[in-house]
């Protein structure tokens, strides 16, 4: 029996030998319920700071939207960093373009516009963490690229061109990247 699971649960641990136990007493406690580990989905990932400072090729793991890999502060001391998981832009952008299109003949621009400066809000508001502003601006740009084609094919004629549509920005501004979230 397959159980989906909207994330999947990550167990963090110290040793090496804790986490094999941990993965082998799991397995145990779940065939009581006849399920199983997936264990193409089930992975142990070295994620040492130690290790980084020895040169040591370090693993990445996905959970909530975000991939997180060791990097280095601006001070040159090693610590945990996130991105955005590249699969989560693209599935984002994704729904952005669908939205657009269904909405770009039914509503003002006025209103499509209000919309989508509350999706970039939203979009801010979650992945806007420490390390991830690129990933943020490189979201918008493209979710803008988006909506700037997809205006422009409510009717034969061209809505905007870039100028114009740079322009109307600058009077409708949209949200500027920023880090909502200081993790460290």
């Amino acid at each position: 029996m397959r159980v989906p699971c909207a994330t999947r649960p990550i167990i963090c641990c110290q040793y090496d030998e804790d986490a094999q136990r941990i993965r082998k007493s799991l397995g145990k406690r779940l065939e009581k319920y006849k399920l199983k580990l997936n264990e193409d989905k089930t992975k142990q990932v070295p994620f040492d700071k130690r290790l980084v400072a020895q040169g040591v090729e370090q693993g990445t793991f996905d959970f909530l939207g975000f991939t997180f890999y060791w990097g280095r502060a601006r001070s040159g001391k090693v610590i945990p960093k996130l991105m955005t998981k590249a699969k989560a832009i693209r599935a984002k952008l994704k729904k952005v373009t669908e939205w657009i299109k269904g909405i770009k003949d039914k509503k003002s621009l006025k209103e499509i516009w209000r919309t989508f400066i509350a999706k970039l809000r939203g979009h801010i508001n979650y992945y806007g963490v420490s390390h991830n502003a690129n990933k943020v601006a490189e979201f918008l740009y493209e979710a803008k690229k988006s909506v700037f084609k997809w205006l422009n094919r409510r009717s034969q004629r061209k809505s905007f061109t870039w100028e114009q549509f740079a322009k109307y920005i600058e009077t409708h501004p949209l949200p500027i990247v920023k880090i909502v979230h200081r993790l460290f």
